[in-house]
């Protein structure tokens, strides 16, 4: 499907299309007498407001309220409760609209980059850079996205500058292309991607959040730190994502930030420090799990699920605290592991300490594994009764799966 109306047609639809609804609606009532339903015929002008603007098609809905509120009154001469509710609802449905929207975006986007090799239908690239950067500002879209992805192709430095302005694009796909083709530019497009991170346009943050993590370069690192601070949380999921890519020499500051940054900083070094893996993030992560803030306590359980086997000795040493929120988060970790760490969790049932018995009994309940069962029935003879009731609580789990 090719897009080739000018932008600046957009809003006119808008406002003409609102204005003649709300007109015959008023020549009906005035002239004729008939009261035609014209205020639900404005969400025929919300909806694709909403398509093209995503939250901000709330203004068309201000604009909608606005002419439905001036056309009530001068036909009536007085606004009731059930002029301003509906009102208030063109602000709202545009609003949601265009949230739900985004969220489609980003995750087309997702699927978008790494696309591999154009379609068998695709046109062959011009081999000329400068051409290629001309066609960046068509007015055709499809023409901006098939010249964004030939600049990615042929890794042309010059491209930088023009591909990054090209994330402002009014057409998503044209900016999933241009952060794709930026991603594969390498080195040289680090700069204007990390600037990109101060966007006031959300879209153009985590699309520079991703670009990024596909170049891998350390030189990145300060900006995608920063970034774990964002407002919007899927900016702060790519930046994370992204210092996991860049690997090893993000490890140091994840660590350090695990431990003293603030709540959604820690949430992202979490996150990181999870994809990344190793038995210094799983240490840091036991760490975390007894952080004062509850979100920050599960992304770091879900983070040592995401290690795996090698959390397992890690979260073995951890089993045996006193400290609530501290088991708890080792249980959940373990139960996200899952069948992996049932055999050392059956082994840990024979350990001296019974704090460490009374943990893994209530490991295995939450992982629900049925080849657990003997070892748990045994522990209900152990000789402490909080090792006995955690081992009947886990055996009942696993009767109810």
């Amino acid at each position: 499907m090719r897009l080739t109306e000018p932008v600046w047609s957009r809003p006119a639809i808008i406002v003409l299309t609102a204005g003649l609804i709300v007109l015959l609606g008023v020549a009906a009532r005035v002239l004729a007498g008939v009261d035609l339903a014209y205020a639900d015929l404005l969400y025929l002008v919300l909806i694709p407001a909403a398509y093209w603007y995503r939250r901000r098609a709330v203004y068309a809905g201000m604009l909608v309220a606005a002419l439905h509120i001036a056309a009530e009154y001068g036909i009536t001469g007085y606004v009731g409760t059930d002029t301003l509710v509906r009102a208030g609802m063109f602000v709202v449905v545009p609003y949601v609209l265009g949230y739900f929207f985004e969220v489609t975006d980003r995750r087309a986007g997702s699927r978008h980059f790494r696309v591999g090799e154009p379609g068998p239908g695709a046109p062959a690239c011009d081999r000329d850079t400068r051409r290629l950067i001309a066609r960046l500002s068509s007015r055709n879209p499809d023409t901006r996205y098939e010249a964004a992805g030939c600049l990615g192709d042929a890794g042309e430095p010059a491209a930088v500058l023009p591909l990054a302005a090209l994330l402002r694009d009014p057409e998503g796909g044209v900016r999933w292309k241009a952060a794709e083709a930026l991603g594969r530019l390498g080195s040289p497009a680090v700069e204007p991607l990390t600037e990109s991170l101060q966007s006031d346009d959300v879209d153009v943050r985590w699309m520079a959040a991703v670009a990024l993590g596909d170049i891998g370069d350390p030189a990145a690192i300060p900006a995608l730190v920063e970034a774990l601070d964002d407002e919007d949380a899927y900016v702060r999921s790519r930046a994370a994502l992204a210092l996991a890519a860049i690997g090893e020499p993000a490890r140091e500051v994840l660590v350090t930030d695990l431990a003293t940054g603030n709540r959604r900083v820690r949430g992202g070094a979490a996150l990181a420090l999870g994809r990344l893996g190793g038995e210094g993030a799983a240490s840091a992560l036991i760490g975390a799990l007894r952080d004062p803030d509850e979100e920050v306590r599960h992304r770091a359980a879900g983070a040592l699920g995401d290690i795996g086997e090698p959390a397992i000795p890690a979260l073995l040493s951890a089993i045996r605290a006193d400290e609530t929120d501290l088991r708890q988060g080792v249980t959940a970790a373990f139960a996200q592991i899952g069948r992996p760490a049932v055999a050392p969790l059956v082994a840990a049932l024979g350990d001296g300490d019974w704090r460490v018995r009374r943990g893994a009994a209530a490991a295995l309940g939450e992982i629900g594994d049925p080849g657990s069962v003997d070892a748990l029935i045994e522990a209900l003879d152990d000789g402490r009764e909080e090792v006995r009731q955690a081992a009947r609580e886990a055996l009942g789990s696993i009767r109810k799966t």
